[in-house]
């Protein structure tokens, strides 16, 4: 499974070498000669590689949007499956974890596993017109 990668140690006006990147990413020097193989730019084609911190965190912060999956009002992602799916005769569960917002638990709709979202307290009532949400909990 892929991890994330921290970017808020690459500073914009820095450059870096491979090990430098890693260290700060807090990866190894081979994901970031992966990152550079998958398409991050570099200086220039001389070693030692260098790559600018600007270039670095434009590719990164692309690649995590890439990674994004928003998912629908009635949607939750099974660990199970992998992918997103609708609850199970869209019903849910809503338990308030706090003043503004809580966890909505339902049922895969293919492998009926229990599958978890937390949302917005102010997202409720429009879930509630696409999923039949009892409210849990005390709060």
């Amino acid at each position: 499974m892929a991890r994330r990668f921290k970017t808020r140690s690459i500073k914009a006006n820095k450059s870096y070498r491979v090990p430098e990147l890693a260290e700060a990413a807090d990866v190894s020097i081979a994901t970031v000669r992966n990152w550079i193989k998958a398409g991050m730019q570099c200086v220039d084609g001389n070693r030692p590689t260098i790559v600018m911190g600007f270039q670095a965190l434009e590719f990164l912060t692309a690649r995590k949007a890439d990674a994004k999956r928003p998912s629908a009002l009635d949607e939750f992602f099974c660990f199970r499956c992998k992918a997103t799916r609708a609850a199970l005769g869209s019903m849910a569960d809503y338990e308030p974890t706090s003043e503004k917002g809580g966890r909505l638990k339902a049922l895969c709709g293919v492998c009926e596993c229990q599958c978890n979202r937390n949302i917005s307290a102010r997202d409720l009532p429009q879930i509630r017109k696409v999923l039949e949400v009892a409210t849990r909990g005390n709060r």
